[in-house]
């Protein structure tokens, strides 16, 4: 009966030690959490801003439903985003260069709602990760992300006035094909 009991303690010691080693392990996993992948460049409307012509950016827009007002700017093209907008925002405003392609895309307008305020910021912080210039705090906040593919986002949410911004620093520009037209050369020189 005195060895049954000894063998009956190494087993339940021995249970302890496996549970503990792997109660240990448990917490060790929960501890480092894998460490949050953040976009690389700029996104609206799940396409990427970073070299988008005006023909791509205008078709996405038309696939989404949103059609641009009547522009008397040239290069400059405005969009309602509907009676709630998204996360608010009511207005989108894009600014293209000569070249056709997207300089700037600004979201704006009144957003009074809260909750869709702190949402907003929320989910930029959970996209591009922390901004490089700013702060965002509880969604609200002035900031500016600074992404590697040359593109830039700015969010205002420090009153009901709300607009992010997005910015491509070098929009695409067509080159000229290198070819040298000697007729016309010779026509401006007679």
């Amino acid at each position: 009966m005195l060895l049954y009991r000894h063998a009956l303690k190494g087993i339940f010691l021995s249970f302890l030690l496996l549970s503990q080693s792997y109660a240990n392990e448990t917490v060790t996993e929960e501890e480092t959490p894998p460490a949050p992948v953040y976009a690389k460049g700029a996104e609206l409307f799940g396409i990427t801003f970073n070299d988008l012509s005006k023909a791509q950016f205008e078709m996405h827009l038309k696939k989404m439903g949103l059609e641009p007002y009547p522009s008397y700017r040239e290069g400059v093209a405005s969009y309602s985003l509907g009676k709630n907008g998204i996360l608010g925002i009511k207005e989108l405003t894009v600014r293209y260069n000569q070249h056709q392609y997207v300089e700037k895309a600004t979201l704006s307008g009144v957003v009074e709602s809260p909750e869709l305020r702190a949402q907003l910021g929320s989910v930029l912080l959970h996209k591009y990760g922390q901004p490089d210039v700013g702060f965002v705090r509880d969604g609200y906040g002035r900031a500016r992300w600074q992404l590697p593919d040359n593109t830039d986002i700015e969010l205002r949410n420090t009153t009901f006035d709300v607009s992010v911004v997005y910015i491509d620093r070098v929009p695409k520009a067509v080159s000229p094909s290198g070819r040298i037209d000697v007729e016309a050369l010779l026509k401006r020189n007679q």
